[in-house]
């Protein structure tokens, strides 16, 4: 892998995959800058170049940007049409090649091997819908400012933060997938666990989005970063009770059942998770050679599982997910006659923290269908919004 001389702006970076993408640059000598806010300044090595301010500060950021011109941005944190147009304005004059990172979900659902021209979309997910939309703005704009653009879509990824499973809390929450499985508790599965899709440890991903920087080849075009394996769910579970040594107790609920339960989610499951995807990287491979998997599924998911220890388990516990999940369970099964004894559908202190405000978490998400419990959600929202505001 040769080394880059080039000057690279990040939009973001201290996400998952802004991360590893920082990470590999640095690796390659790329001089790095990053326009971040700086609230996370720990995560941002001494070797990048800091903009602090808020990408939305539109004349902090020019002033900011006033004698720099840049190799290429990657914006990490554009979803929407109205976010991909501010930001291409402005950067169009101080950059050579924009990066736009959109979704391997922007394919159709009935595409057994998606490669860049497959058809587009099912409009089932809103996420997937508008990175959709902003790939064609890309289009449109850039070829009317006749500026070069490279379009990324990555599929499923996982890094330190992430365990690579269907529904899952927050980023730094993934532990709690861990200790179900530790405490013995049921993790829901759909479709037996059978739908498949690509799923890509982001230190490889990053290889192949850096490998796109400069490549007069990636320029005014879209490429699936993704690696070779389709795991099916049920595969990554088998891995995570190889490495946890604790055989997993999985609860198959139909797809459209989570989704009407979850309905934050419902886009994801419906036209994501509960739908089997395989997606080429070839025409990444014949532009950046040294892109291949290099970290298996294990081998990744073992990394994980390694920083949440060495890391006092991050964030800790997600019981509002911990409760829904066995919300959930408890409600299916009672409508299904489906016994529970055993499930162990009950409040764990896993860590063993002694937190009061983890079981009211776990209490009132686990009864949030109750009147009297939405009246007490309703209300300390209120009350939470009301003091936010003092």
């Amino acid at each position: 892998m040769t080394e880059k001389n080039m000057k690279l702006l990040l939009i973001g970076g201290t996400g998952v995959l802004s991360t590893a993408v920082m990470q590999e640059a640095l690796k390659q000598n790329i001089e790095v800058y990053m326009i971040n806010r700086g609230n996370r300044r720990n995560l941002i090595p001494s070797e990048v170049h800091l903009l602090k301010a808020d990408i939305k500060d539109k004349n902090k950021v020019i002033s900011l940007l006033q004698n720099h011109y840049f190799d290429a941005v990657i914006d990490f944190i554009c979803f929407t049409e109205k976010d991909l147009e501010y930001s291409f304005h402005l950067f169009k004059d101080k950059v050579r090649q924009y990066v736009f990172i959109s979704t391997c979900s922007v394919y159709r659902k009935d595409c057994d091997l998606c490669d860049e021209d497959a058809p587009k979309i099912t409009p089932v997910w809103k996420y997937s819908v508008d990175k959709n939309k902003c790939e064609q703005l890309l289009i449109k704009i850039a070829q009317e400012n006749n500026k070069h653009y490279t379009i990324v879509r990555p599929a499923v990824t996982y890094g330190n933060t992430r365990i690579p499973y269907g529904i899952s809390p927050p980023y730094g929450y993934h532990w709690t997938i861990s200790e179900r499985i530790l405490n013995e508790k049921p993790i829901i599965t759909w479709n037996q666990g059978v739908n498949y899709y690509n799923i890509t440890h982001v230190d490889d991903f990053a290889v192949g989005v850096v490998g796109l920087l400069g490549n007069e080849k990636a320029f005014n075009e879209a490429f699936n970063v993704v690696g070779d394996d389709t795991p099916t769910w049920k595969e990554v579970l088998d891995i995570l009770s190889e490495l946890l040594n604790k055989n997993v107790n999985a609860f198959d609920i139909p797809s459209e059942y989570y989704a009407k339960e979850v309905p934050s989610k419902k886009g994801e499951i419906l036209g994501g998770r509960a739908v089997s995807t395989k997606i080429s990287n070839q025409k990444l491979k014949s532009i950046v050679p040294e892109f291949k998997q290099n970290i298996s599924l294990k081998d990744g998911l073992k990394r994980t599982l390694d920083y949440y220890k060495s890391h006092n388990y991050i964030h800790g516990i997600d019981y509002a997910f911990d409760a829904d999940t066995d919300r959930i369970i408890a409600k299916y099964a009672k409508e299904n006659n489906i016994p529970i004894e055993g499930l162990n559908l009950r409040f764990i202190d896993y860590l063993k923290q002694n937190d009061f405000k983890n079981k009211l978490t776990y209490i009132l998400n686990c009864h949030k269908e109750n009147y009297f419990i939405k009246l007490i959600i309703f209300f300390s929202k209120v009350f939470r919004k009301i003091k936010s505001k003092l």
